[in-house]
């Protein structure tokens, strides 16, 4: 089996690797510390499995599953993320995601999150599991009203990037951005730049 795991940090990296070769000692993982280094190396390798971190240096874990997803990569993608699960896990799913891992989890449903996702299986933890089937499912916070790459703007402007800086980032003209901008304001009623970084930080979309 052959695993692609991308997180900046390279002891978390350490830690997930030696629980997936104890899992399967015929395991081969390689590993990214940038999206687009990640995205470069799924186009080009066949993956069983890619491991995303929501907040990677360059981009958006979700933009990495998107541009992964667009290259016709067969692999199956999941998160392994400090961000609550409320946040980004049902956004994720939508997008093709087959698990969320939040990486404050206990060492037993780490290693068990990994065993089922190996397996082909997928992956949700059972209190969000609970969450969705008691009624209780996060999609209705308001930033769940953006599309893909509205938010994926919101987070860049949260992050104090300039228009310009997004539009580099995202391959996009610079107007196209500010379109962008406007319809996340109007969705989430929000009257500036500012607004939407306290809102991203208070809901735990930048950390």
């Amino acid at each position: 089996m052959r695993v692609l795991l991308a997180d900046d940090h390279s002891i978390l990296r350490e830690g997930v690797k030696s629980v997936l070769n104890a899992l399967d000692q015929n395991t081969v993982v390689d590993e990214a510390s940038k999206g687009q280094d990640a995205i470069a190396m799924a186009r080009v390798n066949q993956y069983d499995l890619v491991l995303l971190d929501i907040s990677l240096p360059d981009i958006n874990g979700l933009e990495v599953l998107q541009r992964i997803k667009n290259s016709g990569s067969s692999a199956s993608v999941a998160f392994l993320s400090l961000h609550p699960e409320g946040q980004y896990a049902s956004r994720a799913f939508s997008m093709g995601a087959v698990g969320y891992i939040n990486k404050n989890a206990s060492f037993d449903e780490l290693k068990g999150a990994l065993e089922k996702l190996m397996k082909g299986g997928k992956y949700v933890s059972s209190s969000y599991a609970e969450k969705i089937a008691f009624g209780d499912d996060p999609a209705s916070l308001p930033h769940q009203k953006l599309s893909d790459r509205e938010l994926q703007v919101m987070l860049h402007i949260a992050k104090g990037a300039s228009l310009s800086e997004i539009a580099d980032k995202l391959c996009i003209a610079d107007k196209t951005v500010s379109t962008y901008r406007t319809r996340v304001m109007e969705k989430m009623h929000l009257k500036n730049n500012a607004e939407i970084t306290i809102y991203a930080m208070k809901m735990g979309l930048i950390l």
